[in-house]
C-alpha cells in the first residue's frame, strides 16, 4: 500500500521551517512549498485548519531562544510572527498550562489531514497519466543499466500482488531516468546498484513515537499546536489537536539501529503522557487520566504509533544528480518532508529537465498544466471507509487506497471532528 513508511507516520503539521538551517536546501524547499500549499489544498479539496502554532518556553530564563526564533522568522519574511508573554499566551490558548513563561506565535503554520494530503499526490499523478506499482521490489542483482538506450531495467522480486489495490505488476520496468526515493533504504539501494557511485551519506533511523488521546467533551479544545524550542536534533515534542479532535502528543526523537522497528515502547508512552501533563492545563480533567502510565483500557486512549524518520549523517536534505548515470537520489527528507513536498517536487522536476537537456516549449515541464482531479468530499470518503469493513479503504477516481495513517484511520473510525460533519 502507499504511505506505509515515514509519510504515513507523521504529524500532519505544515511548518514554516524556522528550525531548518539558514542557507540549507531544506529551508529553501520549505519556503518554496509553503507558498503553494494553501492553493494546492483548495484545488484538491484537502481539509486544513489555519491555526498557527506556539513555540513555548517553560522557564523565564529561557526567553533568549524565543528572540532567535522570531528573528529567523522575520528574516525569512514571516513578519506576522510575534513574541508573546505568559499572559498573552494563556489568553490566546486557554488550554495551555499556567507554567508557560512565553512563546513565539507563528501564524503561518497549519494542520492538515496527513493521509489525504499525501495521497492527493498519487491521485493527481494518476490523473495525469502516471502508473504506480506498489508490489515491485527493487532487485539489485537482476537490474542493470543499458548504456545503448539509456534505460534501467528492474526485475520484479516478489511476483505477487494485491488484486484489490494494485494493477497488474510487470516483470520489469524501463526508464530514461531513475529517482531513488527509497526513504530509510535510500543508501542501500544506491550501494547495491551496479554502475552508480556510492552515496555520500548514511541513513540514520530516528524513531518518533506518538500517542493519540480522546479528551472530555466538556473541556476546551486545544486550538494550536504547542511545541518546545527546537534543537539541532529535533523540532521537539508537539501537543496538538488533529482535524478529528484527537489530542496527539509526539513525536519523540530517538536514534536507533534498526530500520524497520516500529514497536511501541511503553516507557516512552509514559514520558509522552508526562509531557502532555506539563503542557496542558487541567490535564487529568481534560483527558480523564489519573496517572502517567498509559493504559489501553483508559476512556481517553485512542492509539499509538511510531514513525521512522529518514535522518542521515548530514543535517540537510540529500538530493543529488548523477548526470552520466541519469540517476537522482532524493534522501534525508526528515520530519519537514510533508511541508517541503511541493518544493521538493519542483526541485526534482528542474533536475529532470536539466538531465533531459534542451526541450521544446511544447514538451517543457514548465509549460505543462496538470489535470486537477479534486478528492471527493470528506463525508463521502468517511462513508466509503466504513462500508469497506476490514479493508479500511476508499476509492478515488477508480483507484482503491488503503487508509494507512493512524490519525486519519482513528478519526474516520470514530467519526469525530471533521469526520462527523
Amino acid at each position: 500500500h502507499l504511505l506505509l513508511g515515514a509519510s504515513g507516520r507523521n504529524t500532519g503539521i505544515v511548518c514554516t521551517g524556522v528550525d531548518a538551517p539558514m542557507g540549507s536546501l531544506e529551508r529553501c524547499l520549505i519556503r518554496d512549498s509553503i507558498s503553494q500549499i494553501r492553493p494546492f489544498c483548495k484545488q484538491m479539496n484537502i481539509p486544513i485548519r489555519e491555526c498557527g502554532s506556539l513555540v513555548c518556553t517553560w522557564t523565564p530564563e529561557q526567553t533568549d531562544p524565543l528572540q532567535k526564533i522570531a528573528a529567523e522568522s522575520w528574516d525569512a519574511g514571516d513578519k506576522q510572527v510575534a513574541i508573546l508573554d505568559a499572559i498573552a499566551v494563556q489568553q490566546m490558548e486557554p488550554a495551555i498550562s499556567k507554567r508557560v513563561a512565553g512563546a513565539v506565535h507563528i501564524p503561518g503554520e497549519i494542520v492538515v489531514d496527513p493521509w489525504l494530503f499525501s495521497i492527493a499526490f498519487a491521485v493527481r499523478a494518476r490523473g495525469n497519466g502516471a502508473k504506480i506499482y506498489t508490489n515491485f521490489e527493487f532487485d539489485s542483482e537482476n537490474s542493470f543499466f543499458d548504456a545503448s538506450t539509456s534505460t534501467f531495467n528492474k526485475k520484479e522480486v516478489r511476483g505477487t500482488r494485491n488484486a484489490n489495490f494494485d494493477p497488474i505488476t510487470p516483470a520489469s520496468l524501463k526508464a530514461k531516468i531513475i529517482i531513488n526515493a527509497a526513504g530509510i533504504y535510500a543508501d542501500t539501494v544506491q550501494l547495491q546498484t551496479f554502475g552508480i557511485p556510492p552515496p555520500p551519506f548514511e541513513m540514520k533511523p530516528r524513531r518518533g513515537q506518538y500517542i493519540l488521546l480522546r479528551q472530555s467533551s466538556s473541556s476546551p479544545l486545544l486550538l494550536r499546536p504547542i511545541q518546545s524550542i527546537p534543537t539541532q536534533h529535533s523540532k521537539g515534542i508537539f501537543v496538538f489537536s488533529s482535524l478529528y479532535d484527537q489530542i496527539i502528543i509526539g513525536p519523540t526523537a530517538t536514534d536507533q539501529i534498526s530500520r524497520p522497528d516500529e514497536t511501541v515502547d511503553p516507557a516512552t508512552a509514559t514520558e509522552l503522557v508526562l509531557h502532555g501533563r506539563q503542557v496542558l492545563r487541567d490535564f487529568d480533567k481534560t483527558l480523564l487520566m489519573e496517572s502517567n502510565a498509559l493504559s489501553t483500557t483508559s476512556p481517553s486512549y485512542i492509539g499509538e504509533y511510531v514513525g521512522i524518520r529518514t535522518a542521515t549523517t548530514h543535517r540537510d536534505y540529500q538530493i543529488m544528480v548523477y548526470h552520466k548515470e541519469r540517476w537522482l537520489t532524493v534522501a534525508g527528507i526528515r520530519s519537514t518532508g510533508l511541508t517541503a513536498s511541493l518544493g521538493i517536487g519542483n526541485y526534482v522536476a528542474r533536475c529532470i529537465e536539466n538531465l533531459e537537456g534542451e526541450r521544446t516549449e511544447a514538451t517543457s515541464l514548465k509549460k505543462c498544466i496538470p489535470v486537477t482531479n479534486p478528492l471527493p468530499p470528506l463525508s463521502s470518503l468517511v462513508e466509503q471507509f466504513h462500508k469497506s469493513g476490514e479493508e479500511r479503504s476508499v476509492t478515488i477516481n477508480q483507484h482503491t487506497y488503503c487508509v494507512t495513517h493512524p490519525i486519519t484511520y482513528f478519526g474516520w473510525k470514530a467519526r469525530t471532528g471533521l469526520a462527523n460533519k
